[in-house]
């Protein structure tokens, strides 16, 4: 039976609801975007189970400080919130998205990535980035900050044309509703390896920036990030880490 996303988000969230009033002691509850979708995060409405980069790693985390962790899934635009009010202890957001970083305290890098542009015609390699993009549309997650792309959009280099998160960029992109999509490597790298779209994708450029991704937590944890960080260290150093990545990079998508 197909569920539509309001059915699955509130399954999900009675689900998180209901587990954590089950926990005694210690536990690590990680806000989640309900719609993520794989290869981050992903809830199955059958088995009960989420999965995903962002679950895995939260899964060997909270085994590692022995504590339980449970997620709450949200909105986009409520994780932070969402952390500051308590309702959550943490959740895989970089500073430089948030409207007030100051009242979080943040891990060490846990992964890192870039984000690119992408197109359905092959780039002129012989121009600039800036070239190849001035003068298109660009899709872009509402409730979303791009900080590196300000200058251009606001002197009107890009148009953005802003799609909810329930939109797939890629296909946006196969539509023509935008002539350029912007988003991860991680998320590229598994649709692309995930689907056969009738039109050639070709990665356009990026803007040259790593982003690191840390997990935000709540101020009250902040006592508990020399452990939070041996924790993610140990993680790396072990290989865990990027076996997690290239796990939940090589799965296939169960959305269909």
């Amino acid at each position: 039976m197909i569920r539509s996303p309001i059915v699955s988000l509130i399954l999900c969230c009675l689900l998180s609801f209901d587990t954590r009033a089950e926990s005694s002691g210690q536990e690590l509850v990680l806000a989640v975007i309900y719609a993520e979708g794989q290869p981050f995060y992903a809830f199955d409405d059958n088995t009960h189970q989420s999965s995903g980069l962002f679950s895995d790693i939260a899964q060997q985390l909270a085994l590692s400080l022995d504590i339980k962790v449970h997620f709450l899934p949200t909105a986009r635009n409520k994780i932070e919130n969402d952390i500051i009010e308590h309702k959550a202890d943490a959740g895989f957001l970089a500073p430089k998205w948030l409207n007030t970083p100051e009242a979080l305290v943040f891990s060490e890098p846990v992964f890192t990535y870039q984000h690119a542009f992408y197109a359905i015609s092959a780039p002129n390699k012989n121009l600039t980035l800036v070239s190849r993009v001035k003068g298109k549309s660009v899709c872009l997650r509402e409730n979303y900050n791009y900080p590196e792309l300000d200058a251009w959009l606001q002197d009107g280099s890009l148009t953005p044309v802003r799609v909810s998160r329930h939109s797939r960029l890629f296909d946006m992109l196969q539509l023509a509703r935008c002539d350029l999509i912007y988003t991860n490597t991680f998320r590229a790298r598994w649709t692309l390896r995930n689907h056969d779209f009738v039109k050639a994708v070709y990665q356009v450029g990026t803007m040259g920036n790593i982003d690191e991704i840390p997990l935000a937590f709540s101020l009250a944890w902040s006592d508990k990030m020399p452990q939070v960080n041996a924790s993610i260290a140990a993680l790396r150093e072990s290989g865990i880490l990027q076996r997690i990545i290239e796990k939940n990079m090589a799965l296939k998508d169960v959305s269909e």
